[in-house]
Parts: C-alpha cells; sequence; structure tokens
C-alpha cells in the first residue's frame, strides 16, 4: 500500500505545471483576430485604453485638443468632455481599486478622475520620469508604476519613489511614437509595433511574440495600444476603429497550455486515489 502511494505521490508531482517562467512561449498562438472592436470617440491623436470594471475609456492628445472619452462595456460612446480638460493626455489606465488614473504630457503627476467625468485631481507624484511622451501605466499587479524610453524600463511603487529600472534585452520597435509606450499584463511587459506584439518577463528579457491580424501600424496605433478587460488593444487611427485581441492574459496571470491543464487534472485525481488508498 505504502508502494502504491508513493508512486502516485511522485507522479502525481510530476505532473503539477511548472512555473510560467519554465513553461515555454507565453502566448498560446501565432496570431490572433480581433475578438471585439468598436468606433473611437476621439477627434485627435488617440492615446490609451482603460476599463475601470464598468466602462472604457479613451483619451486624445497633441494638437487636437485633450477630451477623453466614456464608453459602455459593448463600445458605445456614452459621453465626452469638451476639448482641454487641463492633461495634454499620454495614456490612460487604471489601478488596483479601478479608479481612473492619466498621465500628461511632460508631467511626473498621476493624476486620477473624481466622481465628476473627465475631472482629474492630482494622486501620485513619480520621482525622475525620463520621458516626456511616455506612457504611464501599472504593472499587471497593481504595485508599481511603469514607463518605457526604448530599453529603458523605469520602475516606481505607489507611492511614487523610483525603484531600480529595467533594461529590456531588446528593441524591435525603436521610432517614435510605438518606442515610449507599454502595456503589462499577466506578469509580462507588452511592446506593440508593425502588428506584432512581444512579451518580456519582469528582467526585461524577450521571450515571445506573435502577429495581430488587421492591427493597425499608424501613428495613433503607435500611441494608443494598451490592455484593458483582457484584451491586447489598438486603434487604426482617431475617430477609426479600437480592435481589441484576446492574447491568452487574460485579467490575471498567463492562461496554461491546454496540455497542461490536463495533466493537473491528472495529477490531482491520482492525489485522490492516494489519500483513498490511504
Amino acid at each position: 500500500m505504502r508502494t502504491v502511494q508513493l508512486g502516485l505521490a511522485v507522479a502525481a508531482a510530476a505532473l503539477l505545471p511548472v512555473p510560467a517562467s519554465l513553461a515555454g512561449p507565453v502566448f498560446g498562438a501565432a496570431s490572433y483576430n480581433a475578438s471585439m472592436t468598436f468606433l473611437d470617440g476621439g477627434p485627435g491623436t488617440t492615446m490609451t485604453l482603460a476599463w475601470d470594471g464598468t466602462n472604457y475609456y479613451s483619451a486624445s492628445g497633441g494638437g487636437g485638443g485633450s477630451p477623453i472619452q466614456k464608453y459602455d462595456a459593448a463600445g458605445n460612446l456614452l459621453a465626452s468632455t469638451p476639448p482641454s480638460p487641463g492633461i495634454d493626455f499620454r495614456s490612460v489606465f487604471t489601478n488596483g481599486a479601478n479608479q481612473l488614473l492619466a498621465r500628461g504630457f511632460n508631467s511626473g503627476v498621476i493624476r486620477v478622475q473624481s466622481a465628476t467625468f473627465g475631472v482629474f485631481n492630482p494622486f501620485v507624484p513619480l520621482s525622475g520620469i525620463a520621458d516626456a511622451q511616455s506612457a504611464v501605466v501599472m504593472n499587471s499587479g497593481f504595485t508599481e508604476y511603469l514607463a518605457r524610453t526604448g530599453t529603458l524600463l523605469q520602475r516606481w511603487d505607489l507611492a511614487g519613489n523610483a525603484l531600480a529600472s529595467v533594461t529590456l534585452s531588446a528593441n524591435p520597435c525603436p521610432a517614435y511614437p510605438e518606442e515610449r509606450g507599454l502595456a503589462a499584463a499577466g506578469g509580462y511587459l507588452l511592446t506593440y509595433c508593425g502588428q506584432t506584439v512581444y512579451a518580456y518577463d519582469s528582467l526585461g528579457a524577450l521571450i515571445d511574440q506573435a502577429t495581430l491580424v488587421g492591427a493597425g501600424t499608424g501613428f495613433d496605433s503607435y500611441f494608443s495600444y494598451s490592455f484593458a478587460n483582457g484584451k491586447f488593444w489598438v486603434v487604426d487611427r482617431a475617430g477609426g476603429a479600437w480592435r481589441g485581441y484576446d492574447i491568452g492574459l487574460g485579467n490575471g496571470g498567463p492562461v496554461p497550455e491546454p496540455g497542461v491543464l490536463v495533466l493537473l487534472g491528472l495529477g490531482l485525481a491520482g492525489l485522490g486515489l492516494r489519500r483513498r488508498l490511504g
């Protein structure tokens, strides 16, 4: 009986999924088609897309003024502020409390939307942000603020104190404006250009890439790329289509390969059998 128990225990341990860093590619497919599209409601250069658990938000920056747009879960435009609500937007994003945050051009101050749509108040000052144009986002655990310039990844804690920076191992998207963008999901850092999304681990190593069929490759597209509501988003152009891609990272951690799920099920079954035999 003890021999059977030991054999089942060893087999079950061998069948448990390995850590994500050892599990191979991040993406489960070489290419993805958009799973959701809706029209952008902005008049000027489109920045990032955010999701607060109920609504999507997009914002414009640059010469077209700086309105912000609010959409329902299906992408229908609900409201838009007049131009220039006080921020020349470079990114909108949410934190772990689903508050809508924003970073403006050449500003180290992260602002938070008040109870009034389109009104933002100072929230967290980031110490020593390097690039006036960078999109600030949060990591997928909502424990750090992140910003990128080329291969430099800056990090801050929730109080805005600078943490050790990270150097990305490669920069397949070196041109402006794609080189100042960033998204985060499932514990990975994501960049985008040329209809390709790239994934880096937390140490900056480039570990995977996938093609986004039909994704935009224009000026607005490279300002806009974001991760929101479980999808990677790219806009065609201001007033064009937002395209959302289910790239397998969900709202939490990486999705295990189907084979890993099967092996996990077998391992749990083996553990249950061991208990019954005992």
